[in-house]
């Protein structure tokens, strides 16, 4: 069975910094704009404050050193660093790959059935946070969409998921529009 798989790594920039700071990996973290300017990364921990991303930093600094958030610049030298170590390992263990972002790359999967391609994610997934100490997410289905909306899925359960057939028709029903990839506040409405 060919699927479309994609590899997202969880809360990038904050995982980079967290790998030189182990001592802030519950702790809440945010990482800000290369001036310092917008919040562009945050730890769950940030979002169940409830501070959005893009927030100008001068609007929240006061509520973040109230819940002693740790504050880091942006270090794009390392995230590039990490980013790589990631992609890497990806294309050893797949083959050919198709990198979205810093953090994110799309890979064609080839396994027998549902079970075995989720067997692969959860092996990759294994390898990559082993070897680098960044935490991903791996989705897997027969567009870039469902792949997308799979990785998000599961990204606080086991961080693996597969969308086929009837797993997928399963939860269709149950998915607002608004949370697929590509659909904007307009195009919802």
């Amino acid at each position: 069975m060919k699927l479309i798989g994609l590899l997202d790594c969880n809360n990038f920039f904050v995982s980079c910094e967290r790998l030189f700071r182990p001592d802030l990996k519950k702790w809440p973290t945010v990482v800000l704009s290369s001036n310092d300017g917008v919040v562009v990364a945050r730890s769950q921990e940030v979002k169940d404050l409830g501070i959005p991303m893009g927030t100008p930093y001068f609007k929240v600094k006061d509520e973040l050193k109230a819940n002693k958030v740790a504050v880091f610049s942006s270090n794009f030298q390392l995230y590039s660093d990490i980013s790589h170590r990631v992609m890497d390992i990806l294309q050893s263990e797949i083959g050919n790959i198709e990198q979205y972002s810093v953090d994110e790359s799309f890979f064609e999967l080839h396994e027998k059935d549902e079970e075995a391609a989720r067997l692969r994610l959860r092996q990759i997934k294994e390898i990559i946070e082993r070897q680098v100490g960044v935490p991903v997410s791996l989705g897997a289905g027969k567009t870039m969409t469902i792949a997308k909306y799979a990785s998000e899925r599961e990204k606080k359960k086991s961080g693996v998921c597969v969308l086929v057939g009837n797993s997928w028709q399963k939860i269709t029903p149950e998915v607002a529009v608004s949370e697929i990839w590509g659909i904007g506040g307009q195009t919802c409405a």
